[in-house]
């Protein structure tokens, strides 16, 4: 009994010597001997401990729990092109920038925002994992308001607003504009989100284009002799603002309660909420996550709670994983939505894109879009060519690495590839207009044809998230490669799922070639739109016989809706549409006007095995497919519908 003692004592010694010893290899600092939840203002701390952390090559940051605020007053501030976002001199509060192998643990923290402050900017990193924490903002950078009364007088109609003193405010010239730390904004931009159902109010886009305030000057004199040699971007501020005054007119009734005239008489209901966030180029100022040029990152059990922009925002990085990353409101604060953009936005990221069990509500945009960017071709030589950037917000955007594949399109007919060529280098001339060099001669490349990087694409799974109460959409998914989309709920302002590509605005590209959705929950969508749109959305440009995406499978999901339009596919090579099951929902009137599956320049489809609400009438409709449409076992079911 004695040696059986003695060798259990010896082998806890050796347990602990080998703890011991990978701990000290660890380089673990603790927050606690740079910071403390008393400072007023922790960021000074923090970048101590971020260089102490870079000297000594630590491997681990642990914070206790507690709150913390962070100002952006002494903050390190670096010039960011932040794709989607408005670029510019960005304050941060964890720049990890040129970090290998860093965990930073909140240990349950929350971290409070203070100004225009960008919580995490990751850059030229590897290997970095942040987890256990919170983020929200003490003041948010967008507004809401509380419709407190209504007159739909055709002479006169008006909106009162109940503003509370979270979102300080002043009349200028008749203009109701909102103060926040370092910048303000004014009424536009705005959506109404209903307090009954916490989504956006039922078929809001008829009510709020009023609340959009910028309308033509009906004086102007802007006849410039200057000559335009150039493209120009009529959605940049310093076009799209010109000759717009405002139209609404604001009067305080009483400290925190105003009226708001020059609105249309198609007016919300009592009790809902109007959220703003100003006029574009003025609104994304400071992503919660800002990754960028950065490789095998992972962020765990993570909580955004606003941002001025997207919850994270991932350029030209490799190897992603988001498990239970979350962007909704604190219930504490009282606020309707999270970020006043996306949740999350990959934009020409390779490897794996991996989101697991992550929860995206409430937030003012998109809860996903992966994809690529066009560049326009401006001129050629020989084996150069100039690119322009078409977006403003994508300026300064890393287009391509040597060694790449890009190929051309033409904008005016299809997305389809022309020619493909290898990059040898690529100049930034300034952030509008690039010098792009290939291994071969680009014959057959001409002026005003779009590349497409095809190497910046990464595989995605997204699986076992709840996607809900959004405005837009759920997931935008561009991408060529393998992606599977499972067991998610959705209920979102517009479709779910768009698989989109477009040449005229945010010039996104991409496709999709093998997608998979399976066992997914999708609950009413699209109903802020005046007309439903499908709740999953295939779309891309292209001439008839052409097909851009490749094979969609849509398997033993559940649809439980308002309105009948589920699918509608085009330009696609091959769409399975089977074992679903399509219900009626009843929490809005019912909208049958679409048929449930839409096929339009389809080469070939299985639709087999489906059950679909009585009430949806129309089950499907397709134009001809030269290829081969497979219709079977696909039966009506007992309406929900009186």
């Amino acid at each position: 009994m004695s040696k059986f003692r003695y060798r259990i004592s010896f082998l806890i010694l050796i347990c602990t010597g080998v703890c011991a010893s990978s701990f000290a290899q660890e380089k673990v600092l603790l927050a606690a001997d740079f910071i403390s939840e008393k400072d007023s203002d922790v960021v000074p701390g923090v970048l101590k401990l971020l260089k102490e952390a870079k000297d000594r090559k630590v491997s681990k940051i642990i914070f206790q729990p507690g709150t913390y605020h962070f100002y952006d007053d002494h903050a390190f501030e670096k010039y960011a092109f932040i794709s989607n976002h408005d670029s510019g001199p960005r304050r941060m509060a964890f720049p990890i920038i040129d970090f290998h192998g860093l965990e930073i643990d909140g240990g349950g923290a929350k971290f409070i925002m203070h100004g225009l402050i960008i919580p995490f900017a990751i850059e030229n990193s590897s290997d970095i994992t942040i987890r256990n924490l919170s983020v929200n903002w003490f003041r948010p950078t967008h507004s809401e308001l509380v419709v407190a009364g209504v007159s739909s007088d055709a002479s006169d109609p008006y909106i009162d607003f109940g503003i509370t003193d979270q979102y300080p405010y002043e009349i200028k010239n008749g203009e109701l504009i909102f103060i926040k730390k370092g910048f303000e904004h004014n009424l536009e931009n705005a959506v109404y989100w209903d307090r009954a159902t916490d989504a956006v109010a039922f078929q809001s886009r008829a009510m709020t284009p009023p609340m959009n305030q910028a309308v033509k000057r009906s004086v102007a004199n802007l006849k410039d002799k200057e000559p335009i040699l150039y493209p120009v971007d009529n959605n940049d501020p310093a076009f799209r603002n010109r000759s717009i005054e405002n139209s609404l007119i604001a009067t305080q009734l009483s400290p925190g309660l105003v009226r708001v005239r020059g609105v249309k008489p198609n007016l919300p209901k009592i009790g809902w909420v109007l959220v703003a966030k100003g006029r574009n180029g003025y609104n994304r100022l400071a992503p919660a996550f800002r990754l960028i040029r950065s490789e095998r990152l992972q962020v765990n059990n993570v909580t955004v709670h606003h941002a001025s922009g997207m919850g994270l925002i991932a350029e030209s990085c490799r190897d992603i994983t988001l498990t239970r990353f979350n962007v909704r409101p604190d219930e504490a604060d009282g606020r309707t939505i999270a970020t006043t953009a996306d949740a999350t936005h990959f934009v020409g990221c390779r490897g794996e894109i991996k989101m697991e069990e992550c929860t995206f509500e409430n937030q003012f945009d998109d809860a996903t879009n992966i994809h690529g960017t066009y560049f326009e071709v401006t001129d050629l030589d020989g084996k150069t060519a100039g690119l322009r950037v078409g977006h403003f917000q994508q300026t300064g955007y890393e287009f391509a690495r040597p060694g790449d594949t890009v190929v051309a399109v033409n904008p005016r007919s299809s997305a389809k590839a022309l020619t493909s060529l290898t990059v040898d280098s690529i100049r930034m001339i300034n952030p509008r207009y690039f010098r792009i060099y290939f291994k071969e001669t680009a014959e057959q490349l001409k002026k005003g044809f779009y590349l497409e990087n095809i190497s910046a694409y990464p595989t995605v799974e997204i699986s076992n998230s709840r996607i809900v109460n959004n405005r837009a959409r759920g997931f935008l998914i561009s991408t060529p490669r393998r992606t599977i989309i499972q067991g998610n709920t959705f209920s979102n302002m517009m479709s779910a799922i768009q698989c989109p590509n477009e040449f005229t605005f945010w010039y996104e590209s991409g496709f999709v070639r093998d997608l998979t959705i399976r066992n997914n929950t999708f609950l009413d969508g699209s109903y802020g739109p005046p007309k439903p749109l499908a709740l999953i959305n295939v779309m891309a440009h292209a001439d008839q016989g052409e097909y851009i995406h490749g094979k969609i499978v849509i398997e033993n999901n559940t649809f439980t809706t308002f309105a009948s339009a589920i699918l509608s596919a085009q330009n696609t090579q091959n769409i399975i549409f089977r074992n679903n099951v399509i219900r009626y929902s009843g929490k809005y009137p019912l909208n049958a006007d679409n048929p449930v599956v839409k096929l339009q320049n389809v080469f070939r489809a299985d639709i087999t095995g489906n059950r679909y609400d009585a009430a949806f009438k129309n089950f499907i409709f397709t134009e001809p497919l030269p290829g081969k449409l497979i219709d079977q076992s696909n039966r009506q079911i007992g309406s929900a519908s009186k």
